[in-house]
């Protein structure tokens, strides 16, 4: 059995957990047949072994990207999403080509297939190039802003879309709600009476609310990373429980818009937060940053 590394680890490569194993994807060129190269992006997963106390590889696979020398191929992101045809958790990972002498990119939404393939979900191009905060939530759905808009694509989306809310900060979220509920939290411009400082949009039914009930305005501008714990419409409004993660390295614990606890956090840039049932010794906080640490908090003491 192949073990996971050093190299593995420390490689420009991008991981997430699924189902219990680690997978490893990294973008790299092959000889082809013909005597080009061509770009691709390969795939390994692995799972801890606990009596050797190492990860070993369980599966491997690859797609080719492109076959032109001139196309430069980069992982974006990844993350594990619903799809919502498929109505099962699935890694999805969003790559992009760009010419060297074209001025657009093109981007591709892959996903894990259970028969350990990289099936292509969806194919775009942008006039211009991602940066910042992109987001794969589930669909699979890729969300990302520009310019102070927010924009989005899906499978079902039948192109790009964008949300009638000009923002300069936004957070991009799910409710865990029956079929989910995608959103984006974003500071009002400019602000006025009747308008709440912090904006909320529904992608599914175009609805704007009141964000402040997920996220209160001051957490707007310095939240890295999100998860809705607990989601419950009542009447016009909505009750939740947030944890996140801010660039002061804070991991801050909400109920409905209000702070009820922190908690100091050993890392900086924080990426993703994921909930852990550890069974009888209770619930953790697993907070993963992009250098590669990973910290937990008790979700009970929060400490």
């Amino acid at each position: 059995m192949e073990k996971l590394s050093s190299e593995d680890s420390h490689r420009k490569a991008h991981n997430l957990s699924h189902g219990g194993k680690m997978v490893l994807f990294t973008c790299k060129r092959d000889p082809a047949v013909d005597g080009s190269e061509r770009s691709g992006l390969t795939f390994r997963s692995f799972y801890f072994e606990r009596d050797g106390n190492a990860f070993l590889k369980a599966t491997e696979g690859a797609a080719s990207i492109s076959r032109k020398l001139s196309v430069h191929v980069d992982i974006i992101t990844c993350k594990c999403a619903v799809d919502v045809q498929k109505r099962v958790k699935t890694p999805s990972i969003l790559v992009t080509k760009k010419s060297e002498k074209g001025a657009s990119f093109q981007y591709s939404l892959l996903t894990l297939s259970s028969s350990h393939q990289l099936e292509p979900r969806i194919e775009f191009k942008l006039p211009y190039q991602m940066k910042g905060k992109v987001c794969i939530l589930q669909g699979p759905t890729v969300l990302w802003s520009h310019h102070n808009s927010v924009l989005y694509t899906s499978p079902l989306a039948e192109g790009v879309r964008k949300i009638p809310i000009q923002t300069p900060r936004c957070v991009f979220g799910e409710l865990p709600i029956h079929k989910g509920q995608l959103f984006a939290l974003g500071l009002s411009e400019p602000l006025s009476i009747n308008q709440p400082p912090t904006l909320g949009y529904f992608l599914e039914d175009g609805q704007v609310f009141d964000g402040s009930l997920i996220l209160p305005h001051p957490y707007i501008c310095i939240t890295q990373c999100m998860q809705v714990l607990t989601a419950e419409r009542v009447d016009d409004g909505l009750r939740c429980a947030v944890i996140a993660a801010t660039s002061k390295q804070q991991l801050v614990l909400f109920e409905n818009g209000m702070v009820k606890d922190t908690c100091e956090l050993p890392f900086e840039q924080a990426e993703d937060i994921q909930m852990v049932d550890t069974g009888r010794n209770g619930c953790l906080f697993v907070v993963f940053f992009k250098p590669g640490h990973v910290c937990a908090v008790w979700k009970e003491t929060f400490q």
